[in-house]
């Protein structure tokens, strides 16, 4: 399924409404574009972006990090040309793949990013796998940065996250349109609990820690 189809948006509308879906999304960006300068400073810093979509994390972390270079890897074409046109206003050093990122062959890199992309990988068991296989990429003390949607373990508390989530769409939406959003979003997305993710990346082999948190949306942060 195309981004467009998923999020039930037109391509080019997507900057400006996934604001509208997800909350404080820019402060997420800014902080998982931040994590990059825990890399040596002296680096040139090699980054592979997973599901770059529009590019928008690509954008920031090369704001962060100028002189770094860029592998984008979506799987939807229309979205990776938007990715194109967004970096090569900014003069970047990339590379763009149309793959799903799960079927990739990682390039060596010093850092692995993603937003609001590894909630579409479907099992535990998929997921580890790309875990071990982003640390096999990566250099020694590199990084695998994730900015997503990571709920309470606990029943009550990840209910309370929901309800600030609605009380933020319900500033563009009605209650029907977004129980629409949310049934449509359902049939992809895999929310997997903060502390049961940090599990699955321990297990890869990385020493993850949490840099930014709001609600259920949170950066994560995993040193190989």
């Amino acid at each position: 399924m195309s981004v467009g189809s998923h999020l039930q948006i037109r391509l080019d509308d997507y900057d400006s409404r996934i604001r509208t879906f997800i909350p404080a999304y820019e402060q997420m960006l800014d902080a998982a574009a931040a994590s990059l300068r825990a890399l040596p400073a002296a680096a040139v810093p090699r980054l592979v972006d997973l599901g770059t979509g529009t590019g928008a994390l690509a954008a920031c972390c090369l704001r962060t990090r100028a002189c770094a270079s860029v592998t984008a890897i979506d799987e939807d074409g229309a979205i990776l040309e938007m990715a194109r046109a967004r970096l090569s206003e900014v003069g970047a050093l990339a590379s763009f793949v149309q793959c799903s990122f799960l079927d990739a062959a990682l390039p060596s890199c010093d850092a692995v990013v993603a937003s609001l992309a590894l909630h579409h990988v479907r099992t535990p068991e998929r997921k580890s796998q790309l875990y071990r296989d982003c640390r096999a990429a990566l250099a020694p003390g590199g990084l695998l940065v994730s900015a997503d949607c990571y709920p309470a373990a606990d029943p009550g508390l990840a209910a309370l996250e929901r309800d600030a989530w609605r009380a933020h769409m319900r500033q563009s939406y009605s209650d029907d349109e977004i129980a629409g959003y949310f049934a449509a979003w359902a049939q992809e997305d895999v929310y997997v609990p903060l502390p049961r993710e940090l599990e699955l990346l321990r297990g890869a082999g990385f020493m993850p820690d949490v840099s930014w948190r709001q609600g259920a949306f949170a950066v994560i942060v995993a040193r190989r």
